[in-house]
C-alpha cells in the first residue's frame, strides 16, 4: 500500500509541467527584452505547485495564490497536502503535519531553522545552500541536498536522499554522524537510547519515493542525481 499522499509521475507530472512551460515562455520573452529576472523572483508567481485538502498558512486557508515566507507556519489537516517552493528550495508537506520556517539569522541564508513539529516533510535544496532542520529530538545540518523526514511516536525517521548531511541528537549532543548518499541512506533517531547508549541506527528506505523527490527538483528546474546519471 502506498503511504498517504504518495505522489507519482502519472498523477502529478502533467500538472507540474504546465506551469513550468508558462514560466519558460515568460523567461524567453524577458531574455529577448534584456529583462531576465532570477529564478526565485519568477518562482514567486507560481510558488505553490500542488494543494489538496485542508492546508493553512499562519492559520489562514491556503490557496494557489498564497505566498509562503520565512517566519511562516504551514499546517496540513487529515486530508491536507502541499508542494511549494521558497527561493531555490522545494518542499512537500504531507497530511497531519506542521512546519515552522524561522527567519534567517544572517544574510547568507534565505531562511532560518526549518522545524518539523509533527508529520512528514520532503525537501530539496540547491547545491551549496546551507540549511538546518529540527524535530523534537533530532538536528540536521545540510548544504544542498535532498532529504525526507518523519516524526514518529518513538523518534525521527530521516533519509539523506542525496548529498551530505550531519545528524545530531538533541539529548546527546556528542552523538553525531555524517551521512553521504547518492540514492537514499536512511537513519532512525530514537527518543531513547538502545542498550549500548546509541540513539541513531540505520533504517529501511520507506514511505517516500524516487518520483516524489525528483518532482520536487522539477519544481525548481532541476533533476534528482539518479536521473542526471541515467544512461
Amino acid at each position: 500500500m502506498n503511504p498517504p499522499n504518495l505522489v507519482t509521475e502519472s498523477n502529478y507530472l502533467g500538472d507540474l509541467l504546465r506551469p513550468s512551460r508558462r514560466q519558460f515562455a515568460k523567461s524567453s520573452l524577458m531574455v529577448a527584452a534584456g529583462l531576465l529576472l532570477p529564478w526565485p523572483v519568477l518562482a514567486a508567481e507560481n510558488q505553490i505547485h500542488d494543494l489538496r485538502g485542508s492546508v493553512k498558512i499562519n492559520g489562514v486557508a491556503a490557496t494557489y495564490k498564497s505566498i509562503i515566507r520565512p517566519g511562516d507556519s504551514v499546517v496540513t489537516g487529515a486530508d491536507g497536502y502541499i508542494v511549494f517552493i521558497v527561493g531555490d528550495s522545494a518542499f512537500m508537506l504531507r497530511s497531519r503535519s506542521e512546519l515552522a520556517i524561522e527567519m534567517p539569522t544572517s544574510s547568507q541564508s534565505l531562511f532560518g531553522v526549518l522545524r518539523l513539529l509533527t508529520g512528514a516533510l520532503g525537501a530539496t535544496f540547491k547545491s551549496g545552500t546551507p540549511a538546518s532542520l529540527r524535530t523534537a529530538n533530532a538536528t540536521i545540518g545540510i548544504r544542498g541536498t535532498g532529504v525526507y523526514m518523519e516524526t514518529r511516536g518513538n523518534g525521527t525517521y530521516f533519509c539523506t536522499c542525496w548529498g551530505k548531511t550531519e545528524l545530531g541528537v538533541v539529548d546527546a549532543p556528542m552523538q553525531r554522524e555524517w551521512v553521504e548518499s547518492t540514492r537514499h541512506n536512511p537513519r532512525f533517531i530514537a527518543y531513547k537510547p538502545d542498550t549500548s547508549g546509541n540513539y541513531m541506527q540505520t533504517a529501511p528506505f520507506e514511505t517516500h519515493s524516487d518520483d516524489e523527490m525528483d518532482i520536487l527538483e522539477k519544481c525548481v528546474l532541476r533533476r534528482a542525481p539518479w536521473i542526471k546519471t541515467a544512461k
